[in-house]
């Protein structure tokens, strides 16, 4: 007997099907970019405002304006322009960098030190770990630090937030790769400057995928190889030109990003407080530690962290659950709980969605109490990452002074 409502044709798709899928979506989201985004090179710096700017040097405003007439007579501070009627300052990115340098309300990388490593890592998809590390590298170089980016994650989601196409603008050759395969002896040659003043970035592409080919069957021909240092020893010259480097890795414990925690030396964990990620949580630090524990059985691997911080990220204020699940994260995590968090509004996910960070942002339009909570949150992340930063220095020193 025939069905009264027969079920609609069944649709199967092959291969070819699944190119074409490929290619629309790829070529979907070329076209949202150059809709939302500037022209090439898509992505442009902001402008910061005498109050921004005082509030990261943590000054008055009255007295940037003086710095910048009266207190200037020397000329070492950029004055910026007035704007419009009503005067108000304004400074591009890189004035703003030369500003803060020269206040001085932040400490330089001391001239026997090196880069430090920050990495962040979370095995769970959605946690804000790339704009957690792209925000961070941006907030840092206005602390007047020289910052790299380096993408290793496949997916490159970082190298879109700084504005380029991965699959058409980035060959394997800008990428890490060269080096994984041993055909460039470090990574100096991948570094490139970006849209961002004094933020560098090594950008990553769907060739990263080779690496978790290439590195275990690399190993398995020669027992002697240790695929865990390949980052490590290829940072070498980055270390001495830059001060900060911070690495995207992956959400898996894939090859590179075992390589990234091992040459990093501190580790940013983005942690919302939900459910279901708190208890992702708890997997990671398990196969973070069972991985550590493994070296140093089978091969004396001895590694040490200059600090971990478990960051609340995409934080919603007012929510009943979210304090439930802050209360375990503080329980489970006291010595490593960052005292700062990302805030999630309507700000940040309305800047992620035009391929921007809040940093990114030169004006806006709504409430100035809003956009002042997100940044201010960001901000706070910044200021206990230098202190991180500076500590660590202090004791890369204090090593070396130790090893002569």
């Amino acid at each position: 007997m025939a069905l009264k409502n027969p079920p609609p044709p069944r649709s199967t798709i092959d291969i070819d099907g699944l190119i074409a899928i490929a290619d629309r979506a790829q070529s979907t989201l070329a076209r949202l970019r150059d809709d939302l985004l500037e022209p090439w090179p898509r992505k442009i710096p902001p402008t910061i405002t005498a109050s921004r700017l005082a509030k990261i040097c943590k000054i008055e405003r009255s007295q940037i304006n003086y710095l910048c007439t009266r207190g200037n007579k020397n000329g070492e501070y950029p004055v910026g322009n007035l704007k419009g009627a009503s005067r108000n300052r304004e400074f591009t990115l890189s004035e703003a960098q030369a500003f803060i340098r020269v206040t001085g309300k932040y400490k330089s990388r001391p001239a026997n030190a090196k880069a430090i490593v920050i990495c962040d890592g979370n095995f769970k998809g959605g946690v804000g770990k790339t704009t957690s590390a792209v925000t961070i590298a941006q907030g840092l170089t206005l602390h007047g630090h020289k910052v790299l980016l380096m993408d290793i994650d496949p997916q490159a989601s970082a190298t879109t937030l700084m504005g380029y196409v991965p699959d058409a603008e980035v060959t394997e050759e800008m990428t890490i790769m060269p080096a994984v395969y041993g055909d460039q002896p470090d990574l100096l040659y991948a570094a490139i400057p970006s849209y961002w003043d004094n933020l560098d970035i090594i950008p990553s592409s769907p060739a990263l995928f080779g690496a978790d080919l290439y590195l275990p069957n690399k190993q398995s021909r020669d027992p002697q190889y240790e695929f865990w240092k390949v980052l490590e020893n290829a940072m070498g010259p980055l270390r001495e030109k830059y001060d900060v480097i911070m690495i995207d890795s992956p959400p898996t414990l894939s090859c590179l990003a075992i390589g990234a925690f091992m040459a990093t030396d501190g580790m940013i964990i983005p942690l919302p407080p939900e459910t279901l990620d708190f208890a992702s949580s708890t997997q990671f630090f398990r196969q973070f530690a069972e991985l550590f524990k493994s070296l140093r059985a089978e091969r004396s691997v001895k590694k040490k962290f200059e600090f971990i911080k478990v960051i609340p990220s995409k934080v919603k204020p007012q929510v009943s659950t979210t304090d439930v699940v802050k209360s375990w994260i503080r329980q489970t995590y006291p010595e490593v709980l960052a005292n700062s968090e990302f805030l999630e509004t309507d700000l940040v996910m309305n800047a992620s969605a035009e391929f921007k960070t809040i940093y990114d942002l030169s004006t806006y339009d709504g409430s100035m109490k809003t956009y002042n909570r997100a940044i201010d949150s960001f901000d706070a992340v910044v200021d206990e990452i230098e202190i991180e930063i500076q500590n660590a220095w202090t004791h890369q020193i204090a090593k070396g002074s130790e090893n002569e």
